[in-house]
Formats: C-alpha cells, structure tokens, sequence
C-alpha cells in the first residue's frame, strides 16, 4: 500500500516532467527547423543578388547591341529590318569564314520568321577547328544561325571540309 501513496504522489512530477520533455524537444526541433529555413532563405537571396547581377549584365549586353545597330546601321526607329541584320550577319560570317564557301539562297518566309538558307563549307584541319567552326556559329543571338545538318566531306587532295547547312533566322517581330 505503501508503494500505491507513493506512485499516487509522485504520478503528477512524472505527467509534468514528460509534458516539459515533450516542450523542450519540440522547441529543439522547430529551432532546428527554423535555423534551416533562415539558411534555405539566406541562400535564395544570394541567389537573387547574383541572378541581378546577370540581368544587369544581360541588359548592359542588350544596350551596346542596340547602340551597335544604331551606330553601323543608322537604325533609329523601334522596328528592325530584318533582312539588313540578316546580312549584315552574313557579312561578318564571310570576313571570319575568309577561306570558306558560303551559298546563301534567297530570303523565306516561314512561321512568321524571316529566314534565309545558307550553307557554310570550310576547309578544316583538325577537331578544334570543327569546334571553333561550330562555336563562333552559336555565338549568334540576333539573327540566330540554326543548324540542320553537319557533315565533313573529304576533299580529292586529301583535305577535310566541313558542311554546315542550315539559315539565319529573325523572329518575325523584327520584320520591317
């Protein structure tokens, strides 16, 4: 009986200190947690600041692009003539190209997109001139070259060529 007075005594200490227990590990956990999401929340903003540094980049890039137009093709106005970009791309294409072959058929519209088909055949030596090739080709935002097919050829002299067909596209946005 004694142990019955005891148990009845002491049975309230062991409901409170189990209730405390509960409170303090769940306010260890919503800590932890909280510590978490301020970390999660800390990392987004720097992820923010550096995604408005690309921006800001992005639209410095876009500005001189503009001032580059505006300058080499007297543009002034906010409609683009599309197929003087088009060739003026074309001209730049033939200057780096000086030992390539460039056949240009004529302007298409297709899709809402002015395009104009041309095939670039260059004289290549090794791999990395396939990828210089290729990489100066993509480097083009407006007009954009888009690439059908890629091919090399090889030549009777024992040269290798490499066959790009494909077109300069402008969206049709720009068109005049």
């Amino acid at each position: 009986m004694k142990y019955f007075k005891y148990l009845k005594s002491v049975f309230p200490l062991y409901i409170i200190s189990g209730i405390l227990l509960g409170l303090g590990v769940f306010s260890l956990i919503a800590g932890h947690r909280y510590k978490n999401n301020m970390q999660d929340t800390r990392n987004n903003m720097e992820n923010i600041n550096l995604k408005e540094e690309e921006i800001r980049q992005e639209i410095n890039r876009v500005d001189s692009l503009i001032l580059h137009f505006q300058d080499n093709f007297g543009i002034r106005e906010k409609v683009l003539n599309s197929e003087k970009l088009i060739l003026y791309t074309l001209d730049e294409m033939k200057i780096h190209f000086n030992s390539a072959s460039i056949i240009v058929s004529g302007f298409e519209d297709i899709a809402g997109e002015k395009q104009l088909p041309v095939e670039i055949r260059i004289p290549v030596n090794s791999y990395m001139s396939v990828i210089d090739c290729i990489k100066y080709i993509e480097s083009f935002r407006l007009p954009k070259y888009r690439i059908k097919s890629l091919s090399m050829l090889e030549e009777q002299l024992g040269g290798v060529i490499l066959d790009i067909q494909g077109g300069l596209v402008m969206p049709a946005g720009a068109n005049n």
